[in-house]
């Protein structure tokens, strides 16, 4: 299904990074890996499917295919600032999947401050004061850029979200 003719934010995200593979390269990135096949031997993906991955996370500017410094004839694929401004993404679905779908043992990974070696305290919506907000304390309006099916999802008409 087309999704092209949609003009929302989360729709245009999830054409770039829905697809698990993609999201699996990024936390990969996120955790340093930078090269071809780093990422196809950790993730035991296939060499098309990551080929069209990273193709299509390059082209739209979340990563960047650039020479390696250690060999000049192999690439390495670095975040750019898009993205590197998801990671707190990354970071939401990994607490969401350890709250919602542990393990039994414990956190499969542990996130620390280096600065601090203290635990951090996760990806949350704020405030402007600095306070999480809960799903239900957000109102959404249609922006300037919203066009009639973003109106519609936010409009009167909407369902409130409420527990």
């Amino acid at each position: 299904m087309s999704t092209s003719h949609i003009d929302c934010s989360v729709v245009k995200t999830a054409e770039i990074i829905g697809e698990w593979w993609s999201l699996l390269i990024l936390r990969n990135a996120f955790h340093g890996m930078r090269t071809f096949d780093a990422f196809q031997r950790q993730l035991d993906i296939s060499s098309s499917v990551l080929s069209a991955r990273l193709k299509k996370l390059t082209e739209a500017g979340v990563l960047q295919k650039v020479p390696s410094a250690a060999d000049g004839r192999s690439f390495e694929y670095r975040l750019t600032p898009a993205g590197m401004d998801l990671y707190p993404v990354i970071i939401s679905l990994m607490q969401w999947g350890e709250k919602w779908r542990p393990n039994g043992k414990g956190d499969r990974m542990l996130l620390l401050e280096k600065a601090t070696g203290e635990p951090i305290t996760g990806a949350e919506v704020l405030s402007s004061a600095g306070q999480p907000l809960k799903a239900w304390e957000v109102q959404v309006l249609a922006g300037p850029g919203a066009d009639d099916y973003v109106r519609e999802l936010v409009g009167e008409d909407a369902a409130v979200y409420e527990y």
